[in-house]
């Protein structure tokens, strides 16, 4: 989220049982000026937990001693099913054994009440660095993985017939199984399933053109046999290459 000043906005959700602190907390701290915005305000972490399910969150500043769900079974959870959530608690607490606890679950800070300003002020701001750290290191890292996609992707459209895994590994500079793991991971498709793909899609473009014959396409396509290749566009589209060419001559007639 970012601001009209194009400033990341990061989403931040307050949860306290104590009514007055929780509106104390939200609505007379300056948190826009600190580089977050409160979406939501919960009074348990039953609360919490259902409200950043369905909806965008950044960071929790939460109370570890709440009724239903405390700060610190919210923590344990967004920790395991939504570790990007940044934590910071509350408490009146001082107890060196919640500091434990927090930093187990990857909390960020521990904020004791009653809150002061320039503590909290502290906290956050210094919370904004890392995020914006994080933030550009991840676009960075994007911006430099999606190069190397699109170059393989690149390189698979340009010849079909002929791309593999090692040939693509070579033009990455990455080894096979990183460059596989790699591919998978940010395209949610096997670098195998993905050729076949382009193949598939290209055999039904040459497949509109009577210049071309069948086997003269399973060769392009890298298909020694052209009963291999008439099989795996059965299954793929599943229609026979013959079939699917009579179709669309009757179409355009």
């Amino acid at each position: 989220m970012e601001n009209t000043e194009g400033s990341v906005m990061y989403r931040l959700l307050v949860a306290d049982d104590e009514k007055k602190l929780l509106s104390g907390l939200c609505d007379f701290y300056p948190w826009k000026e600190l580089g977050f915005q409160i979406v939501a305000r919960a009074e348990n972490g039953q609360k919490a937990l259902e409200y950043l399910t369905r909806n965008p969150v950044d960071v929790v500043l939460t109370d570890i001693s709440m009724p239903v769900m405390s700060g610190m079974e919210l923590a344990e959870i967004l920790y395991r099913e939504y570790p990007k959530i940044k934590v910071v608690f509350l408490s009146g607490y001082a107890e060196f054994r919640y500091a434990q606890q927090a930093l187990k679950f990857g909390v960020q800070d521990y904020i004791l009440k009653p809150v002061k300003t320039d503590v909290l002020r502290k906290t956050f701001t210094e919370l904004k660095q890392k995020m914006d750290r994080e933030r550009r290191s991840d676009e960075e890292e994007r911006g430099y993985y999606g190069n190397i996609i699109n170059a393989v992707e690149n390189y698979v459209r340009s010849n079909p017939g002929k791309a593999t895994l090692d040939d693509a590994a070579l033009l990455a500079n990455l080894s096979a199984g990183y460059l596989s793991a790699l591919f998978k991971k940010e395209t949610g498709t096997n670098f195998s399933d993905y050729v076949l793909k382009v193949k598939m899609e290209k055999a039904k473009e040459l497949l509109v053109r009577p210049e071309y014959k069948t086997y003269e396409i399973s060769e392009r396509l890298g298909y020694e046999n052209p009963k291999n290749f008439s099989r795996a566009f059965k299954a793929y589209w599943g229609v026979s290459p013959r079939d699917f060419r009579t179709n669309t001559e009757k179409e355009i007639l």
